[in-house]
């Protein structure tokens, strides 16, 4: 009876050896995309908000990213009378150069430098006040001014009507009518500097030309990192047509030169990546045919070539697993992350 049972035991296990080596091996697959661009940042600075998400499909050229820019805005109202930065110079040499990347000359560039000295003999007159309305007279000439700032018997008066020039002696009164007990005091005519435009960075955009009228707060510049290349773009385009496969960054996000954006997969060549054991890897050689199905086409059967086997495996749970990549068939709906199982003839 024993030797009867042993027997039966070797048919079997001779039998199921057979048939396990008819069977093959089978390895799970996924469909990649071999070729993925790396999207970085071309310079130093802010990331515009934008709505791309991971596993986005792109176009070729479409924007990925906006780089923001750092403003220079107008701090005098006024004329432009001369702008020296062009886009792509370096803002902090422009200035060096030049004195300054453009030059506002004020909207009332004459102002009296005045003193309560002669004023009428009257306290009051002696009491002035920031933002306060003077009436001025030099000769015939008459105007109006506003007091700008204030310092013990000294006052400035900016000159906002009237024909008056450079040296001349000005009264100043509080009443429109200058009679002279209202008669706070005289000062010389003088003219306010040019305003020098400066910042650092590399200019993106220059929003002003040589006549130009501006009033303060109004954009003078925009600039981008020093760092940046002279014909750096403000916007990140996506290179080929394809799929988000990593996006590495948010919204707002400062980012430095060279940062990994993201990545985009090239979608108009996919292949199978199949996960082979170490234990069947002696199967399988490039340019060998294999079989595999997709959990997409239930019930169909392809076959590919294989194209290559990675040198490096991956080892998982005292197992190490080698990617082979297999051709995939044509003319079917294929799509990144999709699954199959390849079978490893022995």
């Amino acid at each position: 009876m024993n030797k009867k049972f042993a027997l039966f035991a070797a048919v079997l296990l001779t039998l199921t050896l057979t048939a396990t080596a008819a069977l093959g091996a089978t390895a799970n697959a996924t469909i990649v995309a071999p070729n993925t661009f790396k999207i970085t940042a071309p310079f130093a600075g802010t990331l515009l908000p934008f709505d791309l998400l991971s596993g986005d499909s792109v176009s070729a050229g479409e924007t990925l990213f906006t780089m923001d820019t750092i403003p220079v805005y107008a701090t005098q109202s006024g004329t432009v009378s001369a702008v020296f930065a062009a886009v792509g110079d370096d803002a902090e040499g422009t200035a060096a150069h030049y004195g300054s990347l453009a030059v506002i000359e004020p909207q009332n560039a004459l102002y009296i430098d005045a003193s309560t000295d002669q004023a009428y003999n009257d306290d009051d007159n002696r009491y002035l006040h920031a933002g306060e309305t003077l009436y001025l007279k030099c000769g015939n000439e008459k105007g109006t001014g506003i007091v700008t700032s204030v310092s013990g018997t000294r006052y400035v008066v900016e000159i906002l009507t009237g024909n008056f020039d450079v040296d001349d002696t000005v009264r100043c009164f509080r009443e429109s009518g200058t009679p002279s007990d209202s008669e706070t005091g005289r000062g010389k005519v003088k003219r306010y500097d040019d305003v020098a435009v400066t910042a650092s960075g590399r200019v993106a955009a220059v929003h002003v030309a040589p006549g130009d009228s501006v009033s303060v707060g109004d954009l003078l510049f925009e600039l981008v990192d020093a760092q940046s290349a002279k014909d750096a773009s403000l916007t990140i385009a996506s290179p080929v047509d394809g799929a988000v496969s990593l996006l590495n960054t948010a919204s707002g996000a400062q980012v430095y030169r060279g940062q990994l954006l993201c990545e985009i997969a090239d979608l108009t060549t996919l292949e199978l990546s199949a996960d082979v054991d170490e234990l069947d890897l002696s199967a399988v050689q490039v340019g060998d045919t294999l079989t595999y199905t997709l959990d997409a086409y239930p019930g169909e059967t392809f076959s590919g070539t294989v194209t290559q086997i990675y040198a490096m495996g991956d080892t998982r749970q005292n197992a190490t697993y080698f990617d082979v990549r297999i051709t995939l068939p044509q003319g079917k709906d294929l799509r990144l992350g999709m699954n199959g199982t390849v079978t490893i003839e022995k």
